[in-house]
């Protein structure tokens, strides 16, 4: 019994300490500037929001979508890259929750990740076209200011094949324009590997939740390349977001939620 409550005090400091995020408690958002060495000049601080992981089931709590859709709709930004596993149910079940989420007010690209393929993904397509997202699986689009332009590039979740989804980087990353700087949504940080041979400036991925419990993000560092944060692996950066939102768990613990706003300027990065 005196072992049962000595564990019972420890868990209650736990819970009541600055480490202890409850899941969908606040909105952390983190700022990074990301330099690119061929940026044009009119896409000069173009800024980004990086969405990722909001897990949303009928338990999330419909005032947390408001708040994160409130905060995100006061900033002075370009573009929304939400790379992935938005649902964690089936659509159905999350109509109030969807519907806050589109209040969006910015442009946002969406790329699936493991769970979206897992719970929607012969209605994927609809359900972000309903959100009034654009929907970047396995292809890129050209973002245009004046003469010069942005490439954004989307991959499916590399489970795709799982899902009888075939996915062809190679061929995809062919078809860009390689003196346009290119920007890759993929959910995986492992997919930082398929760019390696090709003109990818910058990839934003989320899917490891910075590990969401200590220290289960060193069995994460097993599967992954990166945990958290932003990385230069040859010429492509990786920026790795922790996620807004928990799975299995509805806690973190040394590990904050947090979305992530990166500003874009001209400038050389060192490679690791």
């Amino acid at each position: 019994m005196k072992s049962l409550s000595l564990m019972i005090l420890l868990w209650q400091k736990i819970k009541n300490s600055m480490l202890f995020e409850k899941a969908y408690a606040r909105v952390n958002f983190k700022s990074l500037r990301v330099d690119i060495k061929n940026l044009p000049s009119s896409f000069e601080n173009f800024t980004i929001v990086h969405l990722s992981d909001l897990h949303v089931n009928a338990k999330t709590p419909l005032y947390a979508l408001e708040e994160l859709v409130d905060k995100i709709n006061e900033l002075e930004i370009d573009m929304v890259a939400l790379t992935g596993d938005l649902f964690d149910t089936n659509p159905a079940r999350i109509r109030a929750q969807l519907e806050r989420l589109s209040h969006i007010k910015h442009p946002v690209y969406f790329v699936s990740g493991n769970h979206d393929l897992l719970f929607t993904c012969k209605e994927l397509a609809r359900e972000i076209e309903m959100l009034g997202f654009t929907l970047l699986d396995n292809r890129f689009i050209t973002l245009k200011r004046g003469d010069e332009a942005l490439q954004l590039v989307g991959l499916s979740d590399a489970f795709s094949r799982y899902f009888g989804i075939k996915r062809d980087p190679k061929k995809l990353f062919s078809e860009l324009d390689a003196k346009i700087p290119s920007i890759l949504l993929a959910h995986q940080p492992k997919d930082i590997r398929l760019t390696q041979t090709f003109a990818i400036d910058l990839q934003l991925s989320g899917h490891t939740h910075g590990g969401q419990i200590y220290p289960f993000g060193y069995i994460v560092r097993l599967f992954q390349p990166y945990l958290q944060g932003l990385h230069v692996k040859n010429k492509t950066q990786i920026c790795v977001t922790t996620g807004y939102g928990s799975w299995g768990f509805d806690f973190r613990f040394r590990t904050p939620s947090e979305v992530v706003i990166l500003k874009l300027t001209k400038g050389e990065h060192a490679e690791h």
